[in-house]
């Protein structure tokens, strides 16, 4: 068993990101939401990853109502989402701590088994994608625009390597001020890019800066300037997660490797759970 996940309940949480922003979400009396701690062992697999990602998923352990008013069913996060009845959340903490044993009656923790800090991010972030993955399917699904698959796809052509970076952030939906990269740094009502938004973008800036330059040496240097503003039209492939409406379900990933402010409340009881996959 190589992906530790522990689960509860909660009707409002408040999780701190990057060590510098509070994201709360849920708190009206119809919300609901999941909120997973997981860890890696040092043998995990993508395979085991993705299944622990669709166990979490599938896991029915939400009630809208207080625990035993009987008159509450136990419900998935993809179940209540699909029902749109109430707001539902999807938080997840990475907590390396539980790959752990404790030995000689408790004086002593051992945490050889977890893996090391490099891969066990890679796989964090990867099975954050897949949870994203699920409920985009779903919400796509929904709403009948097709599927996660076939979204992502299509973004993917409309924001292609070819396209300079200084073209990727421009849109004024999102944003409104640019700096001379392109680069955002100012939302659409005019407020200063947060710090974890900004360490967020230039991944995104990053990683989209490779592809352009690999894309360049195969092409003769051409910068991608002359293509035709049609073929560059879109949001780029990197922003295809915030496709998924918060409305439909709110997904929050908390920051690996930082430290994990968190306030919780949860009046329908926590109804805490632990698997291994």
């Amino acid at each position: 068993m190589s992906v530790s996940i522990v689960v509860q309940r909660f009707r409002e949480c408040k999780l701190l990101l990057e060590e510098t922003d509070y994201v709360t979400v849920g708190g009206g009396d119809e919300s609901c939401g999941v909120l997973a701690y997981v860890s890696f062992s040092s043998s995990t697999t993508r395979s085991q990853v993705e299944s622990a990602a669709s166990t979490l998923v599938n896991l029915p352990v939400l009630t809208t109502g207080l625990w035993g008013d009987g008159a509450s069913t136990t419900r998935s996060i993809l179940v209540l989402a699909a029902e749109a009845q109430s707001k539902c959340s999807l938080v997840i903490v990475p907590q390396a701590n539980l790959i752990s044993k404790v030995k000689q009656g408790g004086k002593s923790i051992q945490y050889h088994g977890q893996i090391n800090k490099e891969e066990g991010q890679e796989l964090y972030e990867y099975f954050c994608d897949c949870l994203r993955g699920k409920l985009l399917e779903l919400q796509c699904s929904e709403s009948s625009e097709g599927t996660f698959r076939t979204a992502k796809q299509q973004q993917q052509a409309d924001f292609s390597e070819h396209a300079p970076q200084y073209e990727l952030f421009r849109d004024e939906e999102k944003y409104s001020a640019w700096d001379e990269r392109g680069f955002p740094t100012k939302d659409a009502e005019g407020k200063d890019i947060t710090k974890s938004q900004t360490k967020k973008l230039n991944k995104m800036y990053d990683a989209h800066v490779k592809r352009h330059e690999k894309w360049k040496e195969q092409n003769n240097g051409n910068d991608g300037s002359a293509q035709n503003v049609e073929e560059i039209a879109g949001p780029p492939a990197a922003r295809w997660e915030e496709c998924l409406d918060p409305s439909f379900c709110h997904f929050v990933a908390g920051s690996f490797g930082m430290r994990q402010g968190l306030e919780l409340r949860s009046d329908m009881g926590p109804f805490v759970h632990s698997f291994r996959v």
